[in-house]
């Protein structure tokens, strides 16, 4: 109980940090990790199972993680760990806003990614992933003034990286498209929704989420 209590306050603190940096998150799967100073550097420390870490940058088998030490949220820390050992739990990537005018009125229609997020589930027979759900949540935005209402096609892809335990690393994208009816000053919102299934046999160890984006195809005046 004491050590989900930790699990869980070092998550809350660590979400704001996520959110800003597109960090994946995780925990260590290892008995007892080795932290180095650089990959396949100096030991500097060693972290238990089931520490939580935000992954700061990759260089292939290696990560660089930002954990607190002893659970200590006071103590930010920074080391390599080897990525066999670690299991990215979720993520967020992506992000922007753009802009598109419809020519007949004028009015300008602006799309704003307000969230993403990567959810992977447990195979039930081992510790590997069998698919993983990837969501980007967007507002759309218009200054029309006008008694009609605007047609915005959306369009979002999603690309994702997966790590197998036999060292095969692969990349996978999805895309997905949305139709919106914007009336005067509206706003919509909308969830796009991608499913990733993995191979039984890949035994997928590790998925990062890399990028999602999305776009306005089309602005139309009806």
């Amino acid at each position: 109980m004491i050590m989900r209590r930790i699990i869980f306050l070092v998550l809350l603190w660590l979400m704001p940090v996520v959110t800003a940096m597109a960090m994946p998150i995780g925990m260590t799967t290892a008995q007892s990790l080795n932290v180095r100073s650089a990959p396949s550097g100096e030991v500097v420390d060693s972290l238990p199972m089931g520490s939580v870490a935000g992954v700061l940058n990759m260089q292939g088998d290696w990560l660089k993680v930002m954990y607190f030490e002893g659970g200590d949220t006071g103590r930010p820390r920074e080391g390599w760990i080897h990525s066999q050992h670690f299991r990215v739990t979720s993520a967020t990537g992506g992000g922007g806003s753009s802009c598109e005018t419809e020519y007949r009125s004028g009015a300008e229609v602006c799309l704003n990614i307000i969230n993403t997020n990567l959810d992977c589930r447990e195979d039930f027979s081992s510790d590997t992933y069998r698919s993983c759900d990837v969501t980007a949540e967007y507002e759309l935005t218009t200054d029309y003034r006008g008694q009609s209402s605007l047609g915005v096609d959306v369009s979002c892809d999603a690309e994702i990286t997966h790590h197998a335990v036999n060292g095969m690393r692969r990349s996978s994208s999805e895309s997905d498209w949305f139709s919106h009816s914007l009336y005067s000053h509206g706003l919509d919102w909308h969830a796009m929704n991608f499913y990733f299934r993995f191979n039984t046999f890949d035994e997928m160890y590790r998925v990062q989420l890399d990028s999602v984006t999305c776009r306005i195809e089309s602005v139309d005046l009806w």
